[in-house]
């Protein structure tokens, strides 16, 4: 631990996992438990002003309660430097089941007000399970197209879908899962676990569709050419 009134000299950015019962802790929840992960982990962590002398983190934006994530991102502030691969192998054995270290990286100076303001969409992946059939496939694509194109689908209560109306971009078929890639900004989270509901509601699935999220995005130079 070092003086708080240290500035960050060596920040690191590291990728976390969350599956199993780990992806139904919500937000700030998931922040106290990093606290705690980094401070067991014994890194040398600098900590913030102020009396709850929290250490100085950054985390990307919330991920919705019930969805897993491969692509909860961190900037934590060190007041040394240590190699990334000494700092993700302390982090591993402090993790609990459920939290993994996917990579830790020197994220050098770049440690802004707001580093992860840049984000502008997400990649999420909906599994449906065995059961699935191809013709629900085509239903589910033929629905999420529509609420994509602004239109309310025959028989569907608008109520139903404004959680994440306007911000599907594309969604395609990969097997026996579907893959959407949404508008994901501050403030204006994508809510996965209503689109499960949903599409478990209206379409009369028979297993409870999994979401997962995979990966953040720039919109630029375009969506399609980025997705693809």
């Amino acid at each position: 631990m070092t003086d708080p009134n240290q500035p960050i000299h060596f920040p690191i950015l590291i990728r976390f996992a969350k599956t199993g019962l780990m992806r139904f802790i919500g937000h700030l929840d998931w922040q106290d438990l990093q606290q705690s992960i980094f401070i067991r982990s014994g890194l040398p962590t600098s900590i913030g002003e102020g009396p709850t002398h929290k250490l100085k983190i950054k985390t990307s934006p919330p991920t919705p309660v019930g969805v897993e994530s491969f692509t909860e991102l961190t900037f934590l502030g060190l007041s040394e430097a240590i190699y990334p691969n000494e700092a993700k192998r302390r982090l591993d054995k402090t993790c609990p089941d459920g939290i993994s270290v996917i990579f830790c990286r020197d994220a050098g100076r770049m440690v802004t007000k707001n580093p992860f303001g840049k984000i502008e969409a997400a990649s999420y992946t909906v599994n449906f399970g065995d059961g699935v059939t191809p013709e629900q496939l085509d239903s589910i694509l033929n629905v999420l197209e529509k609420v994509k194109d602004d239109v309310v689908p025959d028989g569907i209560d608008p109520e139903d879908v404004k959680k994440f109306w306007g911000r599907i971009h594309e969604a395609r078929c990969d097997g026996p899962a579907v893959t959407l890639f949404v508008k994901q900004l501050e403030g204006d989270t994508f809510h996965a676990a209503q689109c499960a509901g949903f599409l478990e509601k209206y379409l009369g699935l028979s297993n409870y569709p999994i979401f997962s999220k995979l990966n953040y995005y720039r919109l630029s130079p375009s969506k399609r050419k980025l997705f693809a």
